[in-house]
């Protein structure tokens, strides 16, 4: 973990968190624990918000009702940091989509490898929801979230024919490691390839991150970075925790993101690890509860 004492920041201004496997199972509402302790941080005029690999969409936009809460989030960091919405003054950064040229030139090369593998992939952001090798649960698990694929399975043109944020890879982790390793061979100096679920890959441009996503949010909201809290677990969530006051790390997140963090929740994310550590370190020490 990261080595930057054992004291808590005092005055949260601003708490973010990672959805899928930190605040909730994958589609999941959010644990008790979790709903209670953001009602009471709201109550107290702490900010509110995500940090997701997610499109910021209108599903998002009502996390809040979704959730129960009672109140709509104050801010959101989408795209691993190229999407940033600030509630309260409704302004919207979007970082630059890929080309069409740079999709079809890593699909293209990629492609044996995705081919002889059948590894799933598909486009994300910018309305491209094209698709290939997208079969079993994950598109059952699609259907019943209400996302519809376009199936691009063979068609490398037809599958980059508009543009979009990201490419996400899911397959078995030995394949995902070559992945990984092929593609950063030949574009990891503009690139980068990060794991967000274990067996899923993203690639995106150079310089989006979740960290700088919620600097942005940050600036303009007039919060200063050391008095915001971030969650995560996985490999896209290292940057949040390390560019915030104070990191935590779920404690059935990945070994590698433990090392970005300050601190490990009790509990696990079924569990409402997020709630139970902003109860236990925060909210009953300052008699908030």
């Amino acid at each position: 973990m990261n080595e930057r004492g054992n004291v808590m920041i005092e005055n949260i201004e601003a708490v973010a968190a990672d959805i899928d496997m930190t605040l909730t199972s994958k589609g999941g509402l959010l644990p008790e624990p979790t709903r209670k302790a953001f009602q009471i941080l709201h109550e107290h005029g702490v900010m509110i918000g995500l940090a997701t690999g997610r499109e910021i969409e209108e599903k998002l936009h009502h996390a809040g009702e979704i959730w129960n809460l009672g109140f709509e989030l104050d801010f959101i960091v989408g795209m691993n940091g190229g999407m940033v919405y600030n509630r309260h003054t409704g302004s919207m950064y979007a970082a630059e989509l890929m080309t069409i040229a740079e999709m079809k030139e890593i699909l293209n090369y990629l492609m044996p490898m995705i081919v002889k593998h059948r590894i799933s992939i598909n486009a994300e952001g910018g309305g491209n929801q094209n698709a290939m090798y997208i079969q079993g649960e994950l598109l059952e698990s699609a259907k019943r979230h209400g996302f519809v694929f376009v199936d691009k399975t063979g068609d490398a043109d037809g599958f980059c024919d508009r543009r979009a944020y990201k490419f996400l890879f899911r397959s078995d982790p030995e394949y995902g490691q070559e992945l990984r390793d092929a593609f950063l061979a030949r574009f990891g100096e503009n690139y980068q390839i990060i794991e967000t679920f274990p067996g899923t890959v993203e690639i995106m441009h150079q310089g989006i991150d979740k960290g700088s996503g919620l600097k942005r949010y940050a600036e303009e909201a007039d919060i200063d970075m050391k008095n915001i809290i971030s969650f995560g677990d996985n490999e896209n969530d290292n940057t949040l925790l390390q560019v915030s006051g104070w990191g935590v790390c779920l404690k059935d997140g990945s070994e590698g993101t433990k090392r970005f963090a300050d601190a490990l929740t009790d509990y696990d994310c079924k569990e409402g690890g997020v709630g139970h550590y902003l109860i236990d370190h925060y909210l009953q020490p300052n008699h908030m509860i």
